[in-house]
């Protein structure tokens, strides 16, 4: 799932991103043009110096050497030189140098007249400081405008995404199965009214999609129940007529158990198809025990060909406040699956508080199956459906808010879980 991420944050953190980095640009391009503006004007300083001390000397050779607060002369010659001289301005050639003397730093001019050495220092160690300073106050400058661009940012973001924000409340306001109102005429910035415009077109589409699933359902929910009821009705009387044979009383029975599992299915199908909030008179109370008792009686001659057992166990009988088609739909669809494929032994159906287990001594899951099986169209190696029950059973779950589990059981076999909440109403009675 990705992360939720909040606009303004984003449109601050940008601009002050972005501030920060114009800033530290023009910070960076004007401490190196001072740096280098400085040291262009010291070495035009010191070629001043040298021309200056270069002239003096060859008018009166005894000349003295400039020595101020911040530049110093030398004379490196074998005859005639200044003294006396340090051997870092000694060892000096031809050019521009840095170094430093007596613990400050200067910067230095040498030029080579006939057989005399002509050294001039700038003392840069003041120089160098208020660099430090200056460099401390750009800093400075960069960190506060990025800090107020990032005021500024969230200010501004605030500003250009209220009317998104206000076009998210007014979608949010709205129910689906409302009638939907025109939401772009509200919006005068042309990209909102086009959002909004898309709102429209899509809460209008979403209408009518929940109009056509209501009549829908209240159409199949009528054009179904009266056949079956017909079907049931007419197979009820069939089973009171004490001169049908018991081959025909067997068929009639199979007719009536097929009706009442075609209602439950229809019951489960139109509960998957309606909204939550919607819920059926037969969700009031529903009895876990019972509905296991009914499916047990019901399916306990499903196969009678295979030398299989049903049995039920009941540790309690909690109660649930969902549709009784729905749980008869996934118990019935578990219960079936364990009598499908089991061949021989025994297939036990335990009611306990919370909890609807069903246990048989078939051949167990294949390795690795486990929650597949719960996706549309998987099926096990043996199963000859289409593989579409499971899923089914899944989706019931997913929406009642139970939990459905598959797995092998220790000396072979196979449990399927069916994990809930029972209400409040619970009756605890041991059986």
């Amino acid at each position: 799932m990705t992360a939720r991420r909040s606009l303004r944050r984003r449109v601050a953190v940008t601009l002050a991103a972005f501030s920060g980095a114009v800033s530290l640009t023009l910070a960076t391009f004007m401490y190196v043009a001072s740096h280098d503006l400085e040291r262009r004007l010291i070495d035009d300083t010191l070629t001043a110096e040298l021309d200056d001390y270069v002239a003096r000397r060859q008018r009166n050779p005894q000349s003295l050497p400039e020595r101020t607060a911040t530049i110093r002369a030398f004379v490196v010659a074998s005859e005639g030189g200044t003294m006396p001289i340090p051997p870092e301005v000694a060892a000096l050639g031809p050019g521009r140098h840095e170094l430093t003397l007596e613990g400050k730093r200067y910067r230095a001019a040498v030029r080579v007249v006939q057989d005399q050495r002509f050294v001039v220092l700038f003392d840069v160690s003041a120089l160098r400081k208020r660099e430090r300073i200056f460099l401390l106050l750009l800093a400075l400058s960069v960190v506060l405008v990025t800090g107020v661009s990032a005021l500024a940012g969230r200010w501004l973001a605030c500003v250009v995404v209220s009317p998104v924000t206000a076009l998210a409340r007014r979608v949010s306001a709205q129910r689906p199965e409302d009638p939907p109102r025109a939401l772009a005429g509200e919006f005068p910035w042309q990209e909102v009214q086009q959002l909004a415009a898309d709102f429209d077109a899509y809460l209008t589409r979403l209408h009518d999609f929940i109009e056509r699933e209501r009549f829908f359902t209240a159409d199949v929910s009528h054009e179904l129940r009266t056949p079956l009821t017909v079907v049931a009705g007419a197979a009820e009387l069939l089973q009171s007529d004490p001169s049908l044979g018991e081959r025909n009383r067997a068929r009639v029975t199979r007719i009536a158990r097929a009706v009442a599992e075609m209602r439950e299915m229809t019951e489960a199908l139109l509960a998957l198809a309606r909204e939550q909030e919607a819920v059926s008179e037969g969700a009031l109370d529903c009895d876990v025990a019972a509905v296991a008792e009914e499916l047990v009686q019901r399916y306990r001659n499903l196969f009678p060909g295979k030398p299989v057992e049903l049995t039920l166990e009941v540790d309690a009988r909690p109660r649930l406040r969902s549709d009784r088609a729905v749980l008869s739909m996934v118990l019935g669809n578990l219960l079936r699956n364990a009598l499908a494929f089991t061949q021989e032994g025994h297939v036990r159906l335990r009611v306990a508080s919370g909890l609807v287990a069903i246990e048989d001594t078939g051949p167990g899951l294949d390795p690795g199956a486990g929650a597949d099986l719960f996706q549309p169209f998987v099926r096990g190696s043996d199963s000859r459906g289409a593989g579409l029950g499971l899923s089914l059973v899944q989706r019931l779950c997913a929406k009642q808010g139970w939990a459905v589990r598959l797995s092998n059981r220790e000396g072979g076999g196979t449990r399927a879980s069916l994990v809930f909440q029972p209400t409040d109403r619970v009756d605890s009675e041991q059986v």
